[in-house]
């Protein structure tokens, strides 16, 4: 069943390679969409996703960029997408550095430094360099950032993780109220715990233990947030601007007595 039409759309995702990015890549594609993709290391599974798209009438186009090395790639990124698609419609900002922790009252500023370039630079040149593609064209357009639960609540030793996720909240804010007058829509998504890959290696037992904490009474799946992401990508998310809508489970709904 169609939810939406994209069909004429261009849509820029970075970090496609796998996990949400490319379940993103694949709705945008299904309801009629044609993709630049960006990536930091090869994966199978995008390399197999983009032969199955090619043979099913979309275009695909892809780049391998480290943001973390060079932010300015980002900007790049859409202006490779513009000259070899010939316009972007949807930008969706979902590359991000996540893993990797440290305590607050050690942490290296270095570690820091790389969750702001990747996390908030990068999405910030790349979201400019979108917005003054957009404006020149007249045609409106739809940037959505991928935010975190981690933004509004979190736990310990995401120091830098949450600080550059709550820039990017803010950076939707002022965005959105920006870009409204060309019709450009700005929003980020918020996901809370999702079973991606790097999250595979859990046991059963650790799965269920983090599903007990949820409401809903499990972890979120990729497709949980492309979904939201495809409805924000189209005319009908058309009225929707400078939101950040959580997709938790409503876990952070849930009291936690101390």
């Amino acid at each position: 069943m169609t939810m939406v039409d994209l069909t004429g759309k261009v849509a820029v995702i970075s970090g496609a390679g796998s996990g949400l990015g490319l379940s993103t890549a694949m709705r945008l594609a299904e309801q009629g969409a044609d993709l630049f993709l960006h990536y930091r290391t090869p994966r199978p599974q995008m390399d197999e996703a983009v032969v199955t798209l090619r043979q099913s009438g979309r275009r695909v186009e892809v780049m391998a960029a480290d943001f973390a090395t060079d932010p300015g790639l980002a900007a790049q990124m859409v202006q490779t997408a513009i000259a070899r698609l010939g316009k972007v419609d949807i930008l969706v900002n979902n590359a991000a550095v996540v893993l990797k922790r440290e305590a607050l009252e050690h942490y290296p500023r270095e570690l820091f430094e790389e969750y702001m370039t990747v996390n908030v630079t990068a999405v910030f040149l790349a979201l400019q360099a979108a917005a003054r593609h957009m404006i020149e064209r007249g045609a409106g357009g739809r940037i959505i950032n991928l935010s975190s639960i981690h933004s509004r609540v979190t736990t310990e030793d995401f120091s830098g993780y949450a600080a550059a996720k709550g820039a990017v909240n803010a950076l939707t804010y002022a965005a959105a109220v920006r870009l409204g007058k060309h019709g450009i829509t700005v929003n980020a998504v918020a996901p809370g715990a999702i079973q991606v890959e790097r999250s595979t290696p859990l046991t059963e037992a650790k799965r269920a233990l983090w599903a007990e904490k949820i409401p809903l009474g499990r972890l979120g799946v990729p497709d949980d947030i492309a979904s939201l992401i495809t409805f924000l990508a189209s005319d009908e998310a058309g009225y929707i601007s400078g939101e950040v809508i959580v997709v938790d489970g409503a876990v952070t709904r849930r009291f936690a007595p101390v």
